[in-house]
């Protein structure tokens, strides 16, 4: 992870937006991205009740989920040029297998990290959700880039920037199985991804899916999970009735 000056990856829109890797010098207001929009309006976070301003405990731990992921150095955002603001974000997580006796990625940050109820449920459905399909044994693999959060500023909706974070994670993904190694954390320079994978929890990312080509591995309806005497369904729009695991594989 680069401290500044991030990768250019491409330009949006006759270059009113850039796509950028993700430094250590605009981490904090890609991390304010989530603040704005992303445990506001997202359908798990409102299901969890992480949008509720008493339950500010709960988006610091899920920030700093996301800030000890950046560090992977393969998290991507999107900057208006005009105004040098960071409105969109994907914060990309490299997966593998865990050696015996340790703990995978969320689980360990979950029991270590997350002490609010609500960011606990938070994690612990997406833990349910992924570990419902196991995907290395699916691929025969030990190593995948899953796009964890993906969210944009409101004002900023509807233009693709989305769409094109998927895509560049997908490129970048690539470079990675490849062998090169870009600006990733040190010690996940042999690692070599074959799939990007995500849980898309909204009918706007499960569009952003479908037209990136990812194949959905499985579907589960909010119905299904509960958090502080409610269905997930009962808290969320009706406009998003389930959620994807989905995998774009090499």
């Amino acid at each position: 992870m680069r401290v500044d000056n991030g990768r250019l990856w491409g330009k949006l829109h006759d270059g009113k937006y850039e796509v950028r890797s993700v430094t250590q010098s605009d981490l904090d207001e890609a991390l304010d991205v989530l603040d704005l929009s992303f445990f506001l309006n997202e359908s798990v976070c409102v299901a969890c009740e992480i949008n509720l301003p008493e339950n500010l405990q709960a988006r610091q731990e899920l920030r700093e989920l996301c800030r000890i992921t950046a560090l992977d150095g393969v998290s991507l955002l999107v900057k208006e040029v005009e105004t040098d603001r960071v409105v969109s974000v994907s914060f990309n997580k490299i997966q593998f297998t865990p050696p015996p006796g340790e703990e995978h990625f969320f689980l360990k940050f979950r029991n270590e990290a997350v002490k609010s109820p609500q960011a606990r449920r938070l994690m612990d459905f997406m833990i349910e959700v992924d570990g419902r399909i196991d995907v290395c044994a699916m691929y025969n693999m030990d190593c995948f880039c899953e796009l964890m959060f993906l969210a944009t500023l409101p004002g900023h909706e509807r233009l693709g920037l989305g769409r094109s974070l998927a895509q560049f994670t997908i490129a970048l993904t690539k470079e990675l199985a490849e062998g090169k190694n870009l600006d990733i954390d040190e010690k996940l320079r042999s690692k070599c991804p074959a799939a990007v994978t995500a849980l898309w929890t909204s009918s706007f990312s499960q569009k952003v899916g479908k037209t990136t080509n990812f194949k959905v591995l499985n579907a589960v309806s909010y119905s299904e999970f509960t958090y502080n005497g409610k269905r997930f369904d009962e808290r969320i729009s009706p406009l998003h009735k389930f959620c994807e695991h989905v995998i774009y594989k090499f």
